[in-house]
């Protein structure tokens, strides 16, 4: 494979270390700044919001700038965040404003990556290209988020930030090392890019990517205590954070795979039914009589909801090239802010599930949004919304 996106998969590695891994550190967040869990997780929304709005104005500020340049400054940024965490008498509000400089750094990094993979990847292997840019926030899930919340329970819950820091530099060394000089492709008015929004193809994929984001992070953003509930535990979290990395890192290969072999249509409608599914046994465990403790049918849901989460996000994107064809790159980036606007939904209406509910009811919540997503993705495709004139229906 092409060393560039390699590159681009480790940058997408970092990233996904930072942006998940604050879900197994939840508790002992909320621990430190004696709040409740559920305010620990409006850091998850202040980071998603941040991202969603600053991805597409970022840019559009920096569309002139030489992108190695770009990627360098980008990577030292995420590095400097991730030393303020770990600052001795770290308070709630350095920790929200380096959440704040993460975000804008990921905002900037990853829809120029899935533009740039797709640019140098053939089209009948376009999706694997994508789902190995996205592989680097999926071997995160593997990888860096069970390490991390180990390596928080074992010490102190600053010091996977701190790892974090370190890729980042490990990042950016490798780019300006490796990388060629890259010509500025042009900034593009946000004005332009958010013309995008009045096509009803475009916009009815971006709903139903909203959708998948909001389902799949009300349920993560508070894993630690929906599984606390089936007796899950200090390490028996990391253990469930790494089934769910694995089975997300064979999501996004089938995703991408998928994609070409049958359509990014076909993967798509898969993928949600299997993430309703999953979703819905998860609250199911909880009431089933006489379930206790940490069992296969705990983790075996967890497994489900890694592969349909994951096994979406590859064929969307397939399928919004073949619907914006050269604007591939603004609409990626539409598309980005459309998952971290999930993401943001997700942890707010998850933590007002928590705070007034219950944590076994998370799966049920986000279960109802899949299926939302799974109606619309199908109602798009029977009102032709979801074709572009001059692609084949699969597009």
């Amino acid at each position: 494979m092409n060393v560039r996106i390699l590159l681009l998969a480790l940058g997408s590695f970092v990233i996904g270390t930072e942006t998940f891994m604050i879900a197994g550190l939840l508790p002992e967040i909320a621990d430190a700044f004696q709040v409740s869990v559920s305010a620990a997780g409006q850091l998850v929304t202040v980071y998603s919001l941040v991202y969603a709005v600053g991805s597409p104005v970022l840019m559009t500020m920096t569309g002139r700038a030489e992108r190695r340049r770009l990627l360098l400054s980008d990577r030292c940024c995420s590095s400097l965040r991730g030393m303020s965490s770990a600052a001795p008498g770290c308070r709630t509000g350095v920790t929200l404003a380096g959440r704040i400089i993460a975000a804008a750094a990921a905002g900037l990094f990853a829809p120029a990556a899935s533009a740039a993979a797709a640019a140098l990847a053939a089209p009948d292997k376009r999706g694997r290209a994508l789902s190995a840019v996205i592989g680097g926030q999926t071997v995160s899930l593997i990888l860096g988020v069970p390490a991390g919340t180990y390596l928080a329970i074992a010490s102190d819950w600053t010091m996977p930030f701190l790892a974090v820091a370190a890729g980042s530099l490990l990042a950016a060394a490798l780019v300006r090392w490796l990388f060629p000089v890259m010509p500025s492709p042009g900034a593009v008015p946000l004005k332009e890019r958010l013309a995008y929004l009045g096509r009803p193809a475009i916009l009815s994929a971006l709903l139903t990517t909203l959708l998948w984001g909001i389902a799949i992070f009300s349920v993560y953003t508070y894993i630690a205590d929906l599984y606390g509930g089936l007796g899950a535990e200090g390490e028996a979290i990391s253990l469930v954070l790494l089934v769910g990395g694995i089975a997300s890192f064979a999501g996004v290969s089938l995703g991408g795979y998928a994609a070409d072999r049958i359509g990014p249509a076909g993967t798509i409608a898969l993928a949600l039914s299997v993430l309703v599914v999953s979703l819905a046994a998860m609250s199911a465990l909880h009431a089933a009589p006489g379930f206790g403790g940490l069992r296969g049918a705990a983790l075996a849901a967890v497994a489900l909801y890694g592969i349909g989460s994951y096994a979406f996000n590859p064929a969307q994107q397939h399928r919004l090239i073949g619907l914006s064809g050269p604007s591939a790159g603004i609409v990626l980036s539409l598309n980005a802010s459309a998952i971290y606007l999930g993401s943001a939904g997700g942890a707010f209406l998850g933590g007002l599930v928590v705070k007034y509910g219950s944590a076994a009811m998370l799966g049920y919540f986000g279960g109802a949004w899949a299926l939302m997503a799974l109606a619309l993705f199908g109602l798009s495709r029977l009102s032709g919304a979801g074709v572009r004139s001059g692609q084949p229906a699969d597009g």
